[in-house]
């Protein structure tokens, strides 16, 4: 019963059905589609910047079906790196979300027999330099019921970058960088210390450029990230916990209407769109060309150390100890936060163990590694409150059963080098998977038993695969940073975010990559809601989740993506993208419409 729902949720109508519908958005097989000759107008009208959809992968079929300049043996070597998928207009790093639609050899989901096709992924791009581009085009599709799509790098985990038979606003070229230390702040308040930045450049370039002139800014992890969905849906990254998310960050922004109303928001000028950007979700009020962000000094250093658990053995006694260690490491968390320590890291179970005793019939392993790290401090400063976190965890076993380990602190001169660090290896994509997560605060850390915070770990690591074994993801992005910023530039940002400490994402579920996209999806979505949403609300029913990295098929996805802002995001939407052009899924107004992942259609709800 429940895949059933979760089906209808994804797919929701019948091919015939939709034809019937009255108010589905215009797709390439109804009668209205606009003529190729309206579109090469269209493209004479923005300078020549429309591109019509050719996947990149169409090099590795028979005949080479959409001409591809791309060999098939450059596509299959990249194809698991996201920033080659962020150098191509029609690429997203998920491809299962586009309906797995023209995918080489050796990616996920591939079969020589599916063939090659445009499918999930937008009929045309619009590789824009210009706003007025920009304006013109989304005006020209929302006049002809066409949807509008959003992609700036394409690394959203629920391909919320692309959509059949939409047209595709590419932020690629928008890279404007200008620091400005006297900026001055709409209604005349004084003056901040200011980024002026194009929406399509990447948190690498931003950081590096930062550094030269001695500033850094809030911003993603992953290099090769850009700015768009990443701030519009909160954006957390290192310095998070010390400033409040990317979404805290934004002063001011240009935006552009599906109605093609080129707008600026800021405090004086449309407050209610900057209200909403601030969190509120990406793809959804309009295309973001432009952020004013602000800026901070950089850090002298950054000294970082890293905590490392797992038990000795595989027999029972170091099973618990391990367990009843992971559970002392996370409700003393909070505390290290309080004091300035930020980080991230994770546990797993399953094969990503070593060594990997199958078939046991105790409980399973478990190993924890959560790297920390603070700015403007010494190693001695970081060692001072990670060493008795260590003892703490270490005393949960006794002799011969735990192994804890805190590796000697490493200082970073400046937070480029940091950051450099963190992106040391390439940022991969291409996997079909399907996450849940949570934010943790100290309610669900710290005042709960050490033995009921144990069972919900125990319970939310659970694999549909016992031996695959599952990761939980901890990331220690909220705290103090979150907390204080000011109520007057808080914006639509998941209010949880107030009072998280940790971000945690629960791997486990197997999506068939063999399986129509749809169907695979909608099995893993019902197993997801069953054995992970069902843990987490139970075990943190008051908190919310942060929507970029999330499980976007939750049922509850309004509440804990938006939590009390909903309806009044609802309206600003209705406002601003009237003929709801703009749709991504467990978006804002998403529950107005069904779109079925295997025919294309979006169509509302009657």
């Amino acid at each position: 019963m429940l895949y059933d729902a979760i089906l209808f949720s994804i797919s929701a109508l019948s091919f015939a059905k939709a034809f019937r519908e009255p108010h589905c958005k215009t797709t390439l097989l109804d009668p209205n589609w606009p003529p190729e000759n309206e579109w090469n107008a269209l493209n004479k009208t923005i300078g020549g910047s429309l591109i019509k959809t050719r996947p990149v992968a169409s090099s590795c079929y028979g005949g080479d079906p959409f001409n591809s300049t791309h060999t098939c043996e450059e596509v299959t070597r990249n194809w698991g790196y996201s920033a080659y998928h962020a150098s191509l207009p029609e690429s997203i790093n998920y491809p299962i979300y586009a309906k797995n639609s023209c995918l080489p050899p050796s990616a996920p989901g591939y079969t020589a027999e599916k063939g090659c096709h445009v499918g999930g992924l937008p009929q045309y791009v619009v590789n824009a330099t210009t706003e007025q581009q920009v304006a013109t085009a989304m005006q020209w599709a929302s006049e002809r019921n066409i949807r509008i799509v959003v992609k700036g790098t394409g690394h959203d985990l629920n391909g919320r970058s692309s959509g059949a038979y939409s047209i595709s606003i590419w932020t690629h070229n928008f890279k404007k960088m200008e620091f400005n230390t006297d900026w001055r702040l709409p209604g005349g308040n004084g003056t901040a210390d200011v980024l002026v930045t194009g929406s399509g450049i990447n948190w690498g370039a931003i950081i590096r450029a930062a550094h030269t002139v001695g500033k850094t800014l809030v911003g993603g992890q992953d290099q090769t990230v850009g700015l768009g969905g990443y701030i519009q849906g909160g954006g957390h990254g290192p310095l998070s916990g010390r400033y409040g998310l990317a979404a805290d960050q934004i002063l001011q922004a240009k935006v552009i209407t599906s109605q093609g109303d080129m707008l600026v928001a800021n405090e004086v000028q449309n407050p209610d769109l900057l209200w909403a950007i601030r969190g509120g979700g990406p793809g959804l009020y309009g295309v973001v060309t432009e952020y004013v962000l602000k800026t901070y000094p950089s850090p002298e250093n950054v000294v970082s150390s890293t905590l490392k658990l797992s038990p000795i053995g595989n027999n029972s006694e170091s099973l618990d100890a391990s367990w009843d260690g992971f559970a002392a490491l996370l409700s003393g968390l909070p505390d290290l936060m309080d004091y300035g320590l930020t980080g991230s890291g994770s546990a797993l179970t399953g094969k990503m163990t070593k060594p990997y005793v199958p078939s046991l019939n105790l409980r399973p392993r478990v190993e924890v590694s959560l790297s920390f790290f603070g700015c403007n401090m010494t190693p001695s400063d970081l060692l001072s409150l990670l060493e008795p976190a260590r003892a703490r965890v270490l005393a949960q076993g006794t002799k011969g059963t735990l192994t804890v380990s805190l590796l000697k602190p490493t200082t970073f001169p400046s937070f480029l080098s940091f950051f450099d660090s963190l992106n040391s290896s390439p940022s991969t994509a291409g996997q079909a998977s399907l996450i849940s997560s949570r934010l943790l605060g100290r309610a669900e850390l710290c005042d709960i038993p050490q033995s009921s915070l144990r069972s919900y770990l125990e319970r939310i690591m659970r694999s549909q695969v016992e031996d695959d074994g599952s990761t939980l993801i901890l990331g220690l992005q909220g705290g103090l940073g979150p907390r204080q910023v000011e109520d007057s530039i808080r914006g639509a940002l998941n209010p949880a975010w107030r009072r998280a400490y940790v971000h945690a994402i629960s791997t486990g579920a197997s999506v068939d990559a063999t399986a129509a996209p749809q169907d695979a999806l909608a099995a893993a979505a019902a197993w997801v809601e069953q054995h992970k949403e069902r843990v987490w609300h139970e075990w943190a029913p008051d908190t919310g989740a942060y929507m970029n990295e999330a499980n976007c098929f939750s049922a509850n996805w309004k509440q804990d993506f938006y939590g009390g802002n909903y309806d009044r995001l609802l309206e600003i939407k209705k406002k601003y993208d009237p003929s709801g052009s703009l749709f991504v899924v467990s978006g804002v107004g998403s529950d107005l419409w069904e779109y079925d992942m295997t025919s294309g259609r979006l169509c509302q709800k009657v």
